[in-house]
């Protein structure tokens, strides 16, 4: 007998395969894969990073929009569970820093594919600026509202992509020094390490039981 857990994530990942399917359709049939192709790779894979981002930025934020449309779609909640308003505004909050953190990897690849370097480049420093202080601050209030288990969470997610970040960024260094490898720019060794966290982050929940 499948459990209402299990059922929930085949219900959940049938709809994405359905949902991403249709969205490459469209955006193959648009020109936009042909687009895409014209980009550095890592552009490309900050793209596909902040896509991701975007995707579970707004998962969040419509399973935060009703409190039935929670208890449909969250992993964790077993039928019975209290749900107060505390826990859908922290979700929402949740929603908003993926969104700002798919913008922030979004914003800089296509300004630059569009033309905008140099002087007119400043306005998007600008808002990059902004964006990051404003992402800044949510995650701040998000640390301050979480629970125990999701404070532990984050503390480990954070200490170890930190030290596998800084046990890869040394390798990588001591191999270009040495001429074996070719050196990287700064917007991919931060692409890595946004990927690295995102999948540090999920692992951590996962071991922890948080989408149990």
């Amino acid at each position: 007998m499948v459990s209402p857990g299990t059922r929930r994530r085949l219900v959940h990942a049938a709809i994405s395969a359905v949902v991403g399917f249709v969205l490459a359709y469209a955006a193959g049939k648009a020109g936009l894969l042909d687009w895409l192709a014209e980009m550095p790779g890592e552009d490309i894979a900050s793209i596909a990073l902040a896509a991701l981002l975007l995707g579970l930025g707004l998962f969040a934020l419509v399973a935060a929009s009703s409190s039935a449309l929670y208890r449909r779609m969250a992993e964790n909640y077993q039928e019975g569970d209290p749900l107060d308003a505390g826990v859908l505004r922290y979700l929402r909050v949740n929603g908003v820093a993926l969104l700002l953190g798919a913008a922030l990897l979004l914003a800089p690849p296509l300004a630059v594919r569009f033309g905008f370097t140099g002087d007119a480049a400043i306005p998007v420093a600008v808002g990059l600026a902004m964006l990051l202080a404003l992402q800044a601050w949510l995650s701040a209030r998000i640390r301050r509202a979480s629970d125990e288990l999701n404070r532990a969470a984050l503390a480990e997610a954070s200490i170890a992509s930190l030290w596998l970040s800084q046990l890869g960024l040394f390798g990588w260094a001591a191999l270009a020094r040495l001429g074996l490898v070719a050196e990287v720019s700064l917007w991919t060794l931060m692409t890595i390490s946004m990927a690295l966290y995102l999948v540090v982050s999920i692992v951590v929940a996962l071991r922890r039981g948080m989408f149990a």
